[in-house]
């Protein structure tokens, strides 16, 4: 009996060493780091601040699906200032514009919780939310954290470009033209901002740039309703990320002559 014992517990014993072993892995090991990642390190080409936030991010397949695109469009010499929609407290602001200090970035948010009509008719998780959620901010707060307020342009108040006094560039102004913008992340949780920022930036978007719609699963059926209404009204089609939490890109365009026929 007491030998059956000992064979159980070493086998659990091992399985959870496995276990941990496997979940350090995903988020801390450095094997888990791109190549590409690694020689731009050792290169010099990466900040010692993004490499400390790097260490610190869970969601390795989100952060250098991100540094990527970025290094994408730099190399490809794609024009145009970075986007956020759904920015709370900072992070991944921080980290995209530490990925690029040299474009101009335009960060969008109530920094005071969702808009009670944003969460009407809402289902899935963000049926549970509340004027309460993601209210623990403010632009100050998000101020003090990104620092150097030259960097960013800030956009406060509910997204909507549609209303009488839009939270976003004047009309004819740099942010109206296509080639404003050559990178949007959209987290916005809610399927009203979600359309809205759809609707307003990809217009804006330089062909070769991209968005990023975060949370698009089963659990947020707003946000994936709001995005696959959009994406049937362009010739692009979405590009799944395997991160965490669902993102999906929408990779502009560059030329009419490579858009395919919609099947």
């Amino acid at each position: 009996m007491n030998f059956l014992y000992i064979i159980s517990a070493a086998f659990v014993l091992v399985v959870l060493v496995l276990l941990v072993r496997y979940a350090w892995g995903i988020f801390f090991d450095s094997n888990y780091r791109p190549v590409e990642w690694e020689y731009a390190v050792i290169n010099g080409r990466v900040s010692k601040e993004l490499e400390k936030l790097e260490r610190n991010y869970p969601d390795k397949v989100r952060f250098f699906n991100w540094w990527f695109q970025v290094e994408r469009l730099k190399r490809d010499g794609i024009p145009g200032d970075f986007a956020e929609l759904g920015v709370y407290k900072g992070e991944s602001a921080k980290i995209l514009q530490l990925m690029d200090p040299s474009r101009t970035f335009h960060l969008h948010d109530t920094f005071e919780g969702f808009k009670e009509e944003d969460l009407e008719n809402e289902t899935g998780e963000a049926a549970t939310y509340t004027t309460r959620n993601f209210a623990d901010t403010s632009l100050e707060a998000v101020k003090r954290y990104l620092g150097e307020e030259g960097k960013f342009v800030y956009h406060a108040g509910r997204f909507d470009f549609s209303a009488p006094t839009p939270s976003l560039p004047p009309a004819g102004g740099e942010g109206e033209r296509e080639g404003a913008y050559a990178l949007v992340n959209l987290d916005a949780d809610l399927y009203n901002p979600t359309k809205a920022g759809l609707e307003y930036f990809y217009p804006r978007l330089s062909p070769g740039g991209v968005i990023f719609i975060h949370d698009y699963t089963h659990k947020w059926p707003g946000i994936k309703r709001a995005t696959d209404e959009f994406i049937s009204k362009i010739p692009e089609t979405l590009v799944h990320v395997p991160d965490m939490d669902g993102t999906v890109m929408i990779v502009k365009i560059s030329s009419p002559a490579l858009q395919l026929p919609r099947l």
